[in-house]
């Protein structure tokens, strides 16, 4: 049935094209694809079924609505932002937390300073899905516009989208969105056909009032407004209306913090014997001298509702164990403990967290996709973060690359999926033919009936077909298949430049 879909596939498409250059419109189909990524940073998974969202209630029929993501441990936002874009786990990119410590370059980071090429570029195969776009090699023209997302403004492997706007925390989001559909509408030579977009809410409402609150109830409902505008938009403009892919996700959800549920780290190690850095969910916790780690380990492993791994015992669905800037000890709160490291101004309150185990379900962000590539009024069983850099990818018509996450996770929610590489064939062969079909005078209303017929056939296999939720194991690229679970702390992924050549 899957092959027999595929042809069938195969053949809708090359009739489609054929009525589309037999026909007098425009022909857009030589046109690089068209994909909008928007992040509502915390936005949790029920917050739709929790609040009266109407806009959101109203993507799941217009596309496709995924229950939950599940995302990678830690969950905060800079590194889940990060996989994202590239479709690697933490331990792989080597953006680890919010509050980085590299041992390597004797340096810490935090979101304030993170705008050093180094923290972003630690090894060469993290690639944004913005420099995928624009550096694939092929006869579309790709631009690439990003607004806000975390790493922008920052060289990335050498690398900066044409188009990019900093974050800042005073702007509107209904100004962003302007901005990014006039970037989508400009003429032909310079207009984008990626959009990348960043928004700090729902997240901020949750960690000051909690995710259970009338002031999130208020925050969601601008939020809510914000995508009535941006359906709005896109329904006005013809162009878009038929070839924009808008993805809205985020990056992770949000847990309550209850009073007298956190602890002071250095009540119970001695700080002059290691370093922390984290939030206030999990530190990563290096200790200088080896024979130290015992002690400490033992320390923390009294604290109940914590849970304490040394760097060899950290789970491996955790995908956070191999890489120099996983300390020698992972302390991590169980959902709705807090913990304050040294450094940490514990006089700030917050009633919302994340950063938890990524299996809470509480930690689960939001997925909907609408547009061209599309299902409608679908929902699917949960996918994970790194497979949404795949899913991207498929549809701009990008040659794959190797990452953590895999289009087999995510194809069925696809109208139509087929080799990116067969597709451009059949577009260039057809693109050479059809030109002398039209001069013979080929009959439009002759393709019309062929592609309905085609179509009523096409419909009823691949409904049967979209039915069935495929899942597949992802295909990890080499370099991170070759590291051991058992390894332990001293061997931490840092590929230098004899890696560049094997990761490329």
């Amino acid at each position: 049935m899957r092959h027999t879909a595929n042809i069938f596939t195969l053949i809708f498409i090359i009739f489609l094209y054929s009525t589309i250059y037999c026909s007098s419109v425009p022909n857009e189909s030589l046109s690089a694809p068209l994909l909008l990524l928007i992040s509502f940073d915390g936005f949790r998974w029920n917050y739709p079924d929790l609040y009266h969202l109407p806009n959101f209630n109203l993507l799941s029929k217009r596309g496709v609505r995924v229950k939950y993501i599940q995302n990678n441990f830690a969950t905060v936002t800079f590194p889940l932002h990060y996989s994202i874009i590239t479709g690697l786990y933490e331990e792989s990119h080597g953006i680890v937390g919010n509050t980085i410590f590299d041992p390597k370059l004797n340096a810490v980071t935090t979101l304030d300073t993170m705008n050093d090429t180094r923290w972003w570029s630690q090894n060469s195969y993290s690639q944004p899905i913005w420099t995928s776009n624009e550096l694939a090699n092929d006869s579309y023209q790709r631009r690439s516009g990003v607004i806000a997302w975390p790493s922008i403004g920052t060289p990335i492997n050498g690398h900066l989208p044409v188009r990019y706007q900093l974050f800042n925390l005073t702007r509107k989001f209904d100004s962003i969105l302007q901005q990014i559909i006039d970037w989508f509408r400009e003429p032909a030579e310079s207009r984008i056909n990626l959009g990348v977009v960043y928004y700090p809410e729902p997240d901020m409402t949750g960690h000051h009032h909690g995710p259970i609150s009338d002031e999130m109830n208020k925050t969601l409902k601008e939020c809510d407004d914000y995508v009535g505008q941006l359906l709005a938009m896109i329904d006005i403009d013809e162009y878009l209306k038929r070839n924009l892919n808008v993805i809205i996700t985020s990056d992770h959800g949000m847990e309550s913090i209850r009073k007298n549920r956190t602890i002071i780290l250095a009540d119970y190690i001695d700080t002059k014997l290691c370093s922390a850095y984290g939030s206030r969910s999990s530190v990563n916790i290096f200790v200088p001298l080896e024979s130290n780690i015992n002690r400490i380990y033992a320390n923390l492993s009294t604290i109940p509702n914590f849970e304490v791994y040394k760097k060899s015992q950290i789970p491996d669905e955790y995908h956070y164990k191999s890489n120099i800037r996983i300390g020698d000890i992972l302390f991590v709160a169980k959902a709705g403990y807090e913990i304050i490291a040294p450094g940490d101004n514990a006089s700030i309150e917050l009633l919302g967290d994340h950063g938890y185990d990524d299996r809470v379900e509480s930690m689960h962000g939001i997925f909907y996709g609408f547009g061209p590539a599309f299902h409608e009024n679908m929902q699917v069983e949960p996918f994970h973060t790194v497979d949404i850099y795949p899913l991207m990818s498929y549809i701009l018509k990008l040659k794959e690359r190797k990452t953590n996450g895999s289009i087999d996770n995510v194809k069925h929610i696809l109208r139509h999926h087929i080799n990116n590489d067969l597709f451009d064939e059949i577009n260039l062969l057809l693109s050479k033919t059809t030109s002398y079909v039209t001069s013979w005078g080929f009959i439009t209303d002759g393709c019309v009936l062929l592609v309905i017929l085609i179509s009523i056939v096409y419909i009823i296999v691949a409904f049967r077909h979209s039915r069935q939720l495929i899942y597949a194991e992802p295909q990890f690229p080499i370099r991170y298949r070759l590291l051991s679970n058992d390894e332990g702390s001293k061997n931490n992924f840092f590929p230098d430049a004899s890696d560049n050549e094997e990761l490329e």
